[in-house]
């Protein structure tokens, strides 16, 4: 069903009339160097704040959904974790930044996207495909970097309120500008939901609520024409409800957690030619977890990260880009690990062509890790511009993603002796524009090998192998006052051994979305759906698929006020993503915004 609807939207936006100019983003996820998205070899998703603000999304997961090739599974409501799988990879085959610093917690592995308030986010760059030649572990199915609000050139206050069914209420508060040589930016957010009963078949027949408080901050100085300095932060902090299979219907189980993370840098010109980067970061994700009012597990990840970065034009049609980095993880639980900290040192290098049809980019990394060894990797692209309708490229990547702490070090069962998973994909694609028109087409395949997996005692070890295959469209067609989108990826992961389906994985994920302006009316309709999949982690239950409905209404009743009203999954149907959790149910916000 969901194919059909992205065909039928595809009609649409190949009908005549094409003649605007097509937005082009500057993205740096791809390369660590500015490019637009045409000009890389890749497949690029830029997730804008206008989209953000204009879509149903109340979350970083919700945005995330409408990505071909990208799937998003929830356990249970607002706040409750989520796992985001790229092209089949694991979910911990995905690596995400903020503001460039990594995030996620080193004991399971995996970043808690539903701690990072959307408020809060100025953009989201989406790379599908193995990025572990520059960015190192984690990288294997894509990079997720998401860029907090930044400072305007001209000075912008915004107030919004939000309120909806469920006890759903949002106030944020927005300040940015510039004064003389110095660009800032002031943002912060509180979110209150009493939430829906994550898991219904559990003993605990209760809505599990969610709230958070957040604030972020940026500045950005210009000290000489060649020197420049900044730094941003980011802080959220709140409590999250959950059900136990194990609870009794009169507990409640609840966790307080801490999202941290932030970074002060210098960018240098030495020459024309020649330019210098140098950040020092931290990050901090903190869980204490109650039963009651009694704690009986907390954990607590920390994490500095420094990095040195050089790119140098060798000439007018060569850039080299040479980078060391070293990050410092610990982690300080209830229970005792056998290690509580490692370091990782790495180096990396790429070269790549500028300013001519034929684009190649080449790059490699080398980790050094204090737990587990030695790891290289390293990427080849090349990409030539036919024209601006038709740009062709094929890749080549490796990748590797480290034990994390539970693996090695968890007192409930580790394994010191675990290698590190790895992976080769390959990929050719094409993208190109037309007028008003935009495109990406790719077909990936990716072998994964030495994938962990638990023994019967729940002791990891090295076994696995496996495979993903796929493609993925998507199509942009920006008219006067209306635009029309549609994206549909295709993934099929299967063990290598037995043949069967990688869990929680659809094959097919699909968006066909249209927005229209009457006056100073936008209205926006969204239909999001995805095929069924199986949920290993449920004793391969079977997890059918869904299409919902998103509708958004914006009303600018004066050059300062804009009222808008959000409905997500507007006809209310059953959309699970894990067996015996609570799916995506609807949701009404109405707000307002004033900007002054």
């Amino acid at each position: 069903m969901t194919s059909n609807l992205t065909l039928g939207l595809m009609v649409g936006c190949l009908a005549p009339g094409l003649s605007a100019e097509t937005l082009n983003p500057i993205v740096v996820t791809p390369t660590r160097t500015a490019q637009t998205v045409d000009e890389t070899n890749a497949s690029v998703t830029v997730i804008s704040r206008e989209d953000i603000e204009r879509s149903t999304a109340t979350s970083v997961q919700d945005v995330l959904r409408s990505v071909p090739g990208v799937s998003v599974t929830d356990t249970g409501g607002a706040g409750k974790q989520s796992s985001v799988f790229i092209r089949g990879s694991n979910s911990d085959h995905v690596l995400v930044l903020v503001d460039g610093m990594k995030v996620g917690g080193a004991t399971a592995g995996t970043a808690q996207l539903e701690n990072i308030p959307l408020a809060l986010v100025d953009h989201i760059e989406v790379v599908r495909g193995p990025r572990s030649s520059l960015y190192g572990s984690e990288a294997i199915g894509g990079v997720i970097q998401i860029f907090t609000r930044r400072g305007t050139l001209d000075p912008e206050a915004i107030s919004e309120v939000s309120a909806g069914n469920n006890g759903t209420a949002r106030l944020t508060q927005h300040f940015s500008g510039m004064a003389g040589d110095t660009r800032y930016s002031l943002s912060a957010s509180m979110y209150d939901t009493d939430g829906v009963d994550s898991q219904p078949a559990s003993n605990q027949r209760d809505d599990d609520g969610f709230n958070s408080k957040s604030v972020s901050a940026s500045l950005d100085q210009s000290l000489t024409e060649a020197l420049s300095v900044g730094l941003n932060l980011m802080h959220a902090q709140g409590e999250n409800d959950y059900d136990s299979s194990f609870g009794t219907r009169d507990e409640r189980y609840w966790n307080d957690f801490v999202q941290q993370s932030g970074r002060v840098f210098a960018d240098y010109s030495v020459s024309d030619r020649v330019s210098l980067h140098a950040q020092v970061g931290f990050g901090r994700e903190t869980n204490e977890n109650h039963i009651n009012l009694s704690p009986y597990y907390d954990y607590e990840t920390k994490r500095q990260q420094y990095l040195l970065q050089s790119d140098i034009e060798l000439t007018d049609y060569q850039l080299l880009t040479l980078g060391i980095e070293r990050i410092d993880e610990s982690v300080d639980a209830s229970t005792d690990y056998t290690e509580d900290s490692r370091y990782n040192n790495a180096a990396f290098a790429q070269w790549q062509t500028l300013n001519q049809p034929l684009h190649v980019e080449a790059s490699a990394r080398y980790d050094d890790n204090e737990a587990y060894g030695e790891e290289t990797t390293g990427a080849l692209s090349v990409g030539y511009m036919l024209s601006e309708v038709v740009m062709p490229y094929v890749s080549y990547g490796t990748g590797f993603k480290a034990p994390n702490f539970n693996d090695l070090y968890s007192p409930f069962g580790a394994n010191p002796d675990l290698k590190a998973e790895t992976s080769e994909t390959y990929e050719v694609g094409m993208k190109g524009s037309a007028g008003r028109l935009s495109y990406e087409l790719s077909f990936y395949r990716t072998n994964f090998d030495d994938l962990v997996v638990l023994d019967s005692l729940y002791v990891p070890y090295n076994v696995g192998k496996a495979t993903a295959k796929g493609s993925e469209l998507s199509l942009a067609y920006t008219g006067i006052g209306w635009s029309l989108e549609a994206g549909a990826g295709y993934t099929r992961a299967t063990d290598d051994e037995t043949g069967n389906p990688l869990g929680r994985r659809p094959k097919w994920n699909g968006r066909l979305a249209g927005s229209h302006t009457f006056g100073p009316t936008e209205v926006n309709l969204e239909l999001l759906g995805r095929t069924d999949s199986i949920d290993t982690a449920a004793g391969d239950a079977h997890v059918p698929g869904y299409v919902v409905a998103n509708l958004s209404l914006g009303y600018a009743a004066t050059e300062a006020l804009n009222l808008g009203l959000k409905i997500s999954n507007l006809l209310d149907q059953e959309a699970v993503t894990a067996y015996g959790y609570a799916g995506q149910t609807r949701q009404v916000l109405a707000s307002l915004r004033y900007t002054y």
